[in-house]
């Protein structure tokens, strides 16, 4: 027979209470442990999934960014007019028109009578029906030989004759050939191979690459006294823009720098992206107005006031209108008031008055305030760990509200750095078809004509001839009433 096992005594069962409760926290801590990085990891996805649906409309990345995927269409900010789409009625529109003085004037008359098959040559005129062709002719180069003649004196010295602009060479290329390939180059963005293939098949003039690839170097060294011009002008201006944008140089990330108004621009390329770049180049140091910019703090220490690009920051209230995780109702306010104070400047401007109402000013004002402040509270911070877009984002809107609001009380302050993009994208339609520069001098070269390109087009001021009056001799500057 088999004995029975004796019942634990008290102590065994408290000892085995005990390990089962040390069991059970072990078992509740790595509970808790497992939450929390679950919650961790929530964020982290989510975030990434911010990342991956972020785009131009709702971020500051440029629209190349996005790529060949289709995309959802973008959501206007912009109310409905009311109009119908197409001409509005009443406007001429635009189509091709015939001239008064043709170059040439080619009659036809009628052989024979359409009816009867008679001959109309003692037949009386009644009119004619006009039909104009507008063509290119045949494009070849005009080849001027200068023949210097010399002249024996009865002292027996000889002398030659002289002639202004003497080519330096017994062949050279003139003045319109050059302005062609600066033109080609640096405002139509063609590569030097290409470009050198379309010299040949438009005007019949075939050039070497290495041509092509001098003309950019005489171009910067004769638009020398134009860039201190621009760079004297930019400080004095009552309001400018200013962005910066990454560029490939030497294999490396490079920055290029722009500086404009409506009426100049002004590119620097530098190797950093902040201050010291911003120093180095010289135009920023001296401002002394309104500088519109997005919201890279270098920017803050120029000029006497600082404004900053309103359609930058509504792209981020769009973000967070997307966002469910949290009451997006604060951002649809803070672009509702961004919009609204917009049109309303819009609408003062058009009307001749030179500043918003009081009440109506005050208004925008309080509202502004009100949904940064309901931002902050609807993205509350727990005091460890980074602080979440929404929360920074209502934070900066509440943090540099005079810089946002700039637009609703200074008529001559725009609502956006508009400017400053729309001359900084063709300088990346050149880095796109290009890739990149071999060499800095090179990306010098180049941004100093398209500088010079942009800011004639302006003036009203065809580049060719702006172009063909630079390898002339005659550079063009800016007029005194700039």
């Amino acid at each position: 027979m088999t004995s029975e096992q004796p019942p634990p005594s008290y102590n065994e069962l408290a000892g085995l209470i005990v390990e089962l409760r040390l069991v059970a926290a072990a078992q509740a801590a790595t509970i808790e442990r497992r939450e929390a990085r679950i919650v961790e990891q929530d964020a982290e996805i989510a975030e990434l999934k911010r990342r991956l649906a972020a785009d131009w409309r709702n971020s500051s990345k440029p629209p190349s960014s996005d790529g060949l995927d289709k995309r959802p269409a973008p959501k206007s900010l912009r109310k409905a007019s009311g109009r119908r789409p197409g001409r509005a009625k009443g406007d001429p529109g635009g189509r091709l028109e015939q001239v008064t003085d043709p170059d040439v004037i080619v009659d036809h008359h009628p052989a024979a009578c359409g009816s009867c098959g008679g001959g109309l040559s003692d037949a009386s005129g009644s009119g004619f029906r006009a039909r104009q062709v507008f063509d290119l002719p045949e494009i070849r180069p005009q080849v001027t030989e200068h023949r210097l003649h010399r002249a024996v004196c009865g002292c027996g010295y000889t002398t030659t004759a002289t002639a202004p602009d003497l080519p330096t060479a017994a062949a050279v290329y003139g003045p319109g050939v050059r302005a062609a390939i600066a033109c080609l180059s640096a405002y139509q963005h063609l590569p030097a191979q290409r470009l050198a293939e379309a010299m040949d098949c438009l005007f019949s003039l075939p050039v070497s690459t290495g041509t092509v690839l001098s003309v950019p170097a005489r171009a910067h060294d004769g638009l020398g006294s134009f860039e201190a011009q621009v760079k004297d002008h930019l400080a004095t201006v009552p309001v400018a823009h200013a962005d910066e944008s990454g560029v490939r140089v030497a294999g490396k990330l490079h920055w290029l720098h722009v500086m404009c108004t409506h009426l100049v621009t002004f590119y620097g390329i530098h190797h950093q992206r902040g201050r010291a770049a911003m120093d180095d180049l010289g135009v920023l140091p001296g401002f002394t107005g309104t500088l519109v910019t997005d919201a890279l703090a270098p920017y803050t220490v120029y000029g006497d006031a600082q404004a900053l690009c309103g359609a930058h920051v509504l792209r981020e209230p769009i973000a967070v209108t997307e966002d469910t995780r949290h009451d997006p109702a604060w951002a649809q306010a803070m672009i509702d008031v961004l919009v609204e104070a917009k049109d309303a400047v819009a609408d003062a401007v058009a009307t001749g008055h030179d500043a918003l109402d009081a009440e109506t000013s005050a208004g925008f004002q309080d509202r502004y305030r009100q949904a940064a402040l309901c931002g902050i509270a609807a993205n509350p911070y727990a005091g460890t760990g980074p602080r979440s877009k929404a929360r920074a984002l209502a934070m900066r809107l509440r943090d540099r509200t005079t810089m946002y609001q700039r637009y609703m009380v200074g008529f001559s302050v725009p609502f956006d750095n508009n400017q400053a993009e729309r001359d900084l994208r063709m300088i990346k339609v050149q880095q796109k078809v290009s890739g990149a520069w071999r060499t800095l001098t090179g990306a010098r070269r180049f941004a100093r004509i398209r500088a010079h390109i942009s800011t004639v087009r302006t003036h009203g001021i065809s580049p060719l001839t702006a172009l063909r009056d630079l390898f002339a001799g005659r550079p063009w500057m800016l007029p005194a009433t700039s």
